[in-house]
């Protein structure tokens, strides 16, 4: 059975996605394939008193709150999910990974950018539904 896979950052817009994903996974019987994805430049940075504290620090901090907030969800569901992080820009790297795992749904959340910075630096969303080779599915959270 091909994954579907959900790509989660831990936002309101997220959680609405996972719980559509584990939905989906439920009813369909397939694995869930659970993906957050980390875009930060390498860089150290120099803080007061001399300590200094690399941008893997902070997403190694970052993703441990994600997860940790994913597994609020999933370890209230009887869907079995792999809990995968990748590195790089949220929309190429899940429709990438959908392509290596032969993902037959990706899931994904709406974001709260104004319509300026969408059309400037496009969306996750919207890079998944014009560039994923399977079905997508833009979960929108209620009004």
């Amino acid at each position: 059975m091909n994954p579907i896979v959900v790509g989660f950052d831990g936002s309101d817009h997220s959680l609405v996605a996972l719980e559509g994903a584990l939905t989906e996974a439920e009813l369909r019987q397939a694995p869930l394939h659970v993906v957050h994805v980390v875009d930060i430049s390498p860089a150290i940075l120099h803080l007061p008193g001399n300590v200094e504290v690399t941008t893997e620090d902070i997403a190694k901090a970052r993703s441990e709150s994600v997860w940790t907030k994913a597994g609020e969800l999933l370890d209230a569901s009887p869907v079995q999910a792999q809990r995968i992080t990748l590195d790089g820009y949220a929309g190429d790297a899940l429709v990438e990974y959908c392509e290596e795992v032969g993902a037959a749904l990706l899931v994904v959340g709406t974001r709260g950018r104004g319509r300026l910075t969408a059309n400037l630096l496009g969306s996750t969303s919207r890079v998944a539904v014009e560039h994923a080779t399977c079905d997508v599915l833009v979960a929108r959270a209620p009004a």
